[in-house]
């Protein structure tokens, strides 16, 4: 056999251009850096708007946010549920119910860990607060960056941060530790990636990520569904429309499956004996919470709820209510608009009305106002089509004429000082009380609970105090958050009667006593039938001291097995 013969072949070179070799990580750098320093050259004046308008809303929600508002029972629940996250590696500190999704406390909880929050703060729930203030500072630029997107001029975008940092109404509510504010600047940013001027699939998927997170946060950001996707279809370029729709649908999907999935994977989906579920979490939410009544009822809870916000600031509210519907008929403001109808609407329906409620709707109350103030100084004619169409050609070019726009210019700009001075006047007294009046009661009677109160007794309190009696050395079997008796099967007391048990009684008149009380000091047929165990504890009870006064009360009541009753009054 012979052997192969081999062909000494010589190939052409290779024709094929790869282009200039990538630049060194360095230079990639350099050039990364420039970019940066031209878009900031580009964007100086924005930026120093933002950074000022920073600073300013800062300062004013922080001095004085451990002061006031005075602490209230939602902010030690969400501040107790990270504790356990932190501490028992649970999503609660009694048994979680899938009341709402726990990704909100899961960013107090990381958090706490990353900074150490609670190891400086004075007490559990101003931990909580310090994120609060994480939050709002992320939200002013954001709100701005919307606002401009959204083509307000920088006069526009600077009005509508000042209403949402300044007003008492945003200041008194954004301080307190409340999933809410944790929903806010991912709810804003979700608006703000909407309207990216790119109108690419990333910020679509950008958008459907932050608005997962809020609703991951707190279920009830779902409401703001329509009001996103109306502004991304509006921004979106018809090109690419189905695209970046369908990618926002999707990441926004797949990010909230993970809830009802986790429910699944416990066998808690769906209702059945011995366990919780999604689904009875809720029909509870839905249909069978008990409501606040009608808001123009004035025997109504919902409507003294509002009253209350109103008597922080009349301001916002009014101008927001005023400018809705010229909002959703000017473009630039349709989709704030409709965020902030949809949450009006929503209160009409007579169902419950939570007092933070209000939280979400502040910037986008901010932004309508603002908007409509700042098209009628641009005198930019965009609204719907429909009266666009009518509106007649000639009267069209008079608006438009440099003289009577000058002159329209100088009207509005001459009203908006006048109602900025009303405004400011207004404002200051609700921002002054703010700043410098401690309500905080709760810090006293924390003090005296310490110094008087022994290790082994038992103790119901508010999930105001739960926190920081378990920290000091409290047994979490002996201080039990009242809303848990008779319904948790981990919450058991030695004694027969179980209320017997009960050694001291830690409320608030603001949250739970002015419910559970009634003006002679006994507990009413609710509160009996309700919560029996409690009840009877309260039948059995007496004042030993009080901190605060009016609203800010918070009362220790010493429980007496052998005190004489009296009848529960209706």
């Amino acid at each position: 056999m012979s052997a192969p013969v081999l062909y000494d072949l010589e190939l052409p070179p290779l024709d094929i251009d790869l282009g200039d070799p990538p630049p060194p990580p360095a230079g990639r750098r350099r050039r990364q850096l420039r970019a940066a320093v031209a878009w900031l050259r580009e964007h100086r004046w924005d930026a120093l708007i933002v950074a000022v308008l920073t600073v300013v809303g800062g300062v004013v929600h922080a001095v004085g946010m451990n002061r006031s508002p005075a602490r209230f029972d939602d902010e030690g629940t969400y501040t107790a549920y990270a504790w356990a996250v932190q501490h028992l590696g649970h999503l609660g500190h009694y048994t979680y119910w899938y009341a709402h999704p726990p990704l909100g406390w899961l960013q107090i909880a990381a958090y706490n860990v990353l900074t150490g929050a609670p190891d400086r703060a004075p007490y559990a729930i101003a931990s909580t607060r310090e994120l609060m203030l994480v939050c709002k500072l992320i939200s002013i630029p954001l709100l701005y960056g919307l606002a401009r997107r959204l083509d307000f001029t920088r006069f526009g975008s600077m009005i509508a941060v000042l209403l949402f940092a300044l007003s008492p109404l945003s200041v008194y509510f954004t301080r307190a530790a409340l999933l809410d504010n944790i929903v806010t600047p991912w709810l804003v940013a979700a608006f703000f990636f909407a309207a990216s001027p790119r109108r690419s699939l990333t910020a679509a998927i950008a958008s459907g990520g932050s608005f997962a997170v809020a609703v991951l946060s707190k279920e009830t950001a779902l409401l703001y569904l329509p009001a996103v996707a109306l502004l991304l279809w509006m921004r979106s370029d018809r090109r690419n429309r189905r695209f970046t729709v369908t990618m926002f649908g999707t990441c926004f999907g797949l990010l909230c499956a993970a809830y009802p999935l986790y429910a699944l994977i416990n066998n808690e989906l769906l209702a059945g004996p011995g366990h919780v579920s999604i689904e009875y979490a809720v029909r509870w939410q839905l249909f069978e919470r008990v409501g606040s009544g009608d808001i123009f009822d004035p025997k109504s809870t919902a409507h003294a709820v509002i009253q209350s916000w109103i008597d922080q600031d009349r301001w916002l509210p009014m101008l927001s209510l005023l400018l809705a519907i010229p909002g959703l008929l000017i473009r630039r403001t349709r989709a704030v608009a409709a965020a902030f109808c949809i949450q009006v609407t929503q209160m009409l329906r007579g169902g419950y009305l939570p007092y933070p409620y209000v939280i979400a709707m502040i910037p986008f109350a901010a932004l309508t106002v603002a908007g409509v103030a700042d098209w009628l100084f641009a005198g930019r004619l965009v609204v719907v089509p429909w009266i666009r169409d009518r509106v007649d050609s000639t009267l069209r070019a008079g608006l438009g004429s440099p003289g009577l726009r000058r002159g329209r210019q100088i009207l509005v700009g001459a009203a908006t000082l006048v109602l900025a001075v009303f405004v400011a006047h207004s404002w200051q007294y609700g921002l002054q009380d703010l700043r410098t009046n401690d309500r905080d009661a709760g810090k006293a009677a924390l003090r005296w609970v310490l110094d008087n109160v022994g290790r082994d007794e038992y103790l119901v309190v508010d999930d105001a105090f739960w926190v920081d009696l378990v920290e000091a050395g409290y047994p979490r079997s002996h201080v039990i958050w009242f809303t848990k008796l008779d319904v948790d099967k981990d919450v058991q007391l030695p004694g027969s009667p179980q209320w017997a048990s009960i050694d001291y009684v830690l409320l608030d008149h603001q949250d739970d006593l002015s419910v559970h009380l009634q003006a002679d000091g006994q507990p009413s047929k609710d509160t009996l039938n309700l919560f029996p165990t409690l009840g009877k504890a309260l039948q059995h009870s007496h004042p030993v001291v009080t901190f605060g006064t009016g609203l800010d009360t918070v009362a220790v009541r010493a429980v007496d097995p052998g005190a004489s009753v009296k009848k529960a009054g209706g």
